[in-house]
């Protein structure tokens, strides 16, 4: 066999393993959507929504509660009724109190031989007495647990029949119309990440594209968390970018995996 027909045989051959080799490597490197993630810059994270803890403002016990998990509320919806009877009995015991304060103040201002110190000192009484019943008004509204925004019921804490005490959390409400999603980026890219820059975020169980803006960019790097996808990741330092979507719908729902590129 001569040179010229060795080279007609090992050519091909050269030339398929070259290609192997350079499919290979783009697979390694971008096609498995791994190690090549470190190219975009961007990251993936699971939408968030903010939530707000509803605690009472008063001690009572439970007697209804409107809602259940997965409820959707409004801003200023009942969500718990407490038993009000005392502080019903307050109102009528401040109402006493002024009509009590009204009288005297009445009788000092038509008594011939009274002074001013003594006309003072009447109305000052007829003052507080008003007071404590506008103290045992809002008091008495404490009795109604309302929702401070619109959202959802995320979590249910307390149920009807137990005591609801201030500064203990009663139901959880998630503010659904303002997603965000956490993303974790490169310490090398880091410095490309800006606030107010704008990004694509995309779902497995949408199919269609959302707008998200980068709302916090952490000043202190950390180890990359458990959750990401490779050991090599998870070594890396990384940043924390938070980011707000924009254009949310009720398609997107918190707990949600999704993916971030950055523009």
């Amino acid at each position: 066999m001569n040179i010229a027909e060795v080279r007609k045989r090992v050519l091909p051959l050269v030339i398929v393993i070259a290609l192997a080799a350079g499919g290979w490597y783009w697979w390694t490197t971008r096609g498995s959507g791994t190690t090549g993630a470190s190219d975009v810059l961007g990251g993936n994270g699971t939408i968030e929504a903010e939530q707000v803890a509803v605690t009472p403002q008063t001690t009572g016990r439970i007697v209804e509660m409107t809602g259940d998990e997965g409820t959707s509320v409004k801003r200023g919806d009942v969500l718990y009724r407490l038993d009000d009877t005392l502080l019903k009995l307050q109102i009528e015991t401040a109402n006493a109190g002024v009509n009590a304060a009204q009288a005297n103040y009445d009788h000092v201002k038509k008594d011939s031989g009274s002074n001013s110190a003594e006309r003072a000192a009447a109305r000052a009484q007829l003052d507080q007495a008003k007071i404590a019943l506008k103290m045992a008004k809002v008091q008495l509204g404490y009795a109604t647990v309302k929702s401070p925004l619109d959202g959802v019921i995320s979590s249910v804490a307390a149920q009807p029949g137990e005591n609801a005490v201030p500064g203990t959390t009663l139901v959880t409400v998630s503010a659904v119309s303002s997603l965000t999603v956490t993303i974790f980026v490169p310490e090398s890219m880091i410095g490309q990440v800006k606030l107010g820059q704008t990004g694509v975020l995309t779902t497995d169980s949408v199919d269609r594209d959302y707008a998200a803006k980068v709302v916090f960019v952490a000043t202190q790097a950390e180890f990359a968390p458990s959750t990401l996808e490779t050991k090599d990741q998870r070594v890396k330092l990384v940043y924390q970018v938070k980011l707000r979507i924009t254009d949310a719908d009720e398609s997107l729902k918190p707990g949600m995996p999704a993916d971030v590129v950055l523009r």
